[in-house]
């Protein structure tokens, strides 16, 4: 039996379009948490500089992160 997957229920409603700046914070939150996730990670793997490069991965996606959350922050201000 084949399967017609556009018989399956109803679909869901369109998303509404996302702005360009929207889409920068979106990248920029998902770059820094990438970068605190993996940076234990490339220390593990390269244990003989794993001090310094740990330290600045995790700081520069902190930094990213944190950037983003400021600029969504300031647009919810902006609508208000």
């Amino acid at each position: 039996m084949v399967r017609n997957f556009h018989d399956e229920g109803p679909v869901s409603p369109p998303t509404p379009p996302v702005s360009q700046r929207e889409r920068i914070e979106d990248a920029l939150r998902e770059i820094g948490t990438l970068l605190m996730t993996f940076a234990p990670l490339d220390a593990a793997i390269n244990p003989s500089e794993s001090g310094g490069r740990l330290l600045i991965f995790f700081l520069i996606g902190l930094i990213v992160f944190l950037l983003a959350l400021r600029l969504e922050r300031s647009r919810f201000r902006e609508t208000e």
